[in-house]
């Protein structure tokens, strides 16, 4: 089992080497940075891509409803004026509902 002071041993000599590292060749820092910033960026782009699709499907939704109420009135009306029984059998139908 490790202990916390191999533990720190090991995380103090390794920060040691990329120390070391980024001395002898300090243009592997913004190629570094540019690797650890590429998924960050893409992570958030799919984000909101995502609340923005998210968004306009809850918008169609609601267009669909709205379409089919308007059909629904139609229907209803078109029915009630053909057939005046009609109009009372829909009444009791709606009431029970």
């Amino acid at each position: 089992m490790l202990t916390p002071k191999t533990i720190h041993d090991d995380l103090h000599e390794h920060h040691t080497q990329v120390v070391q590292l980024f001395s002898k060749h300090p243009w592997l820092i913004p190629a570094t940075t540019l690797l650890h910033i590429i998924p960050v960026v893409v992570g958030i782009n799919g984000f909101w891509k995502s609340r923005a699709l998210s968004k306009q499907l809850k918008i169609e939704r609601e267009k669909t409803k709205q379409l089919a109420l308007q059909q629904v009135d139609k229907v209803q009306s078109a029915v009630t004026s053909q057939h005046p029984s009609l109009r009372q059998l829909f009444k009791q139908i709606l009431s029970h509902h």
